[in-house]
């Protein structure tokens, strides 16, 4: 699968101007949380072993998202991914350890997590305490950010509506390969499970909180 720098201003345009429903949006109410999936430098760092060419575009981004977050006490709960001698371990033919320095969170993200969830598969609800947690908060809505798009963060918007969370999917707050995966997650999201929208107008929505 080839990799390419999409993540633009052009292409958050037009994915807005495809995906975003109004109507949805206007109905979503209760506390906020987000989720920040799988910020390691595996993905996000130059030398990670998967590392996603939009990466600088994408955490300028998603630092304004957390940054306004903390400041308006918002909670941030990171996830940390790893997985040994499991199915992903066979589909992928890798590994991602725990002890890898690779697989650590980055730091400039880490500092603004509010609790941290190891996972291993590209579900973060499975076999973890996140909807133990987020239902003891009174959370009602999840913004889902993080890395990948196609994987991870589309399978836990999809289980996050099944478990009864409004779904928020910002469209520059999840990053994946390419144009092409990104768009794919972003049409199904927005057809049946969650608001696309872009971190500008979502951030002017929280604003409205």
């Amino acid at each position: 699968m080839y990799r390419s720098r999409y993540l633009t201003s052009a292409f958050v345009s037009l994915m807005e101007k495809r995906y975003f429903r109004f109507e949805k949006l206007r109905k979503i109410q209760g506390k906020v949380a987000i989720l920040g999936i799988d910020m390691q430098g595996y993905f996000l760092n130059p030398l990670g072993k998967a590392y996603l060419p939009s990466s600088p575009e994408f955490l300028n981004r998603i630092k304004r998202l957390y940054e306004f977050a903390k400041n308006k006490g918002i909670e941030i709960i990171l996830t940390k991914h790893c997985h040994e001698g499991n199915i992903l371990s066979k589909w992928w033919n890798d590994e991602m350890k725990c002890d890898d320095t690779s697989t650590a969170i980055l730091e400039e993200i880490r500092k603004y997590g509010n609790k941290i969830i190891e996972k291993n598969t590209y579900n973060a609800f499975l076999k973890t305490e996140l909807e133990e947690h987020l239902k003891n908060k009174g959370v009602e809505t999840l913004i889902i950010t993080g890395v990948m798009t196609h994987l991870c963060c589309e399978t836990t918007a999809r289980d996050a509506f099944n478990r009864g969370f409004n779904v928020i999917f910002p469209i520059d707050g999840t990053i994946t390969q390419n144009e092409e995966l990104h768009e794919c997650t972003l049409r199904s999201i927005s057809h049946g499970f969650g608001v696309v929208i872009s971190i500008e107008r979502l951030l002017e929505w929280l604003v409205q909180k």
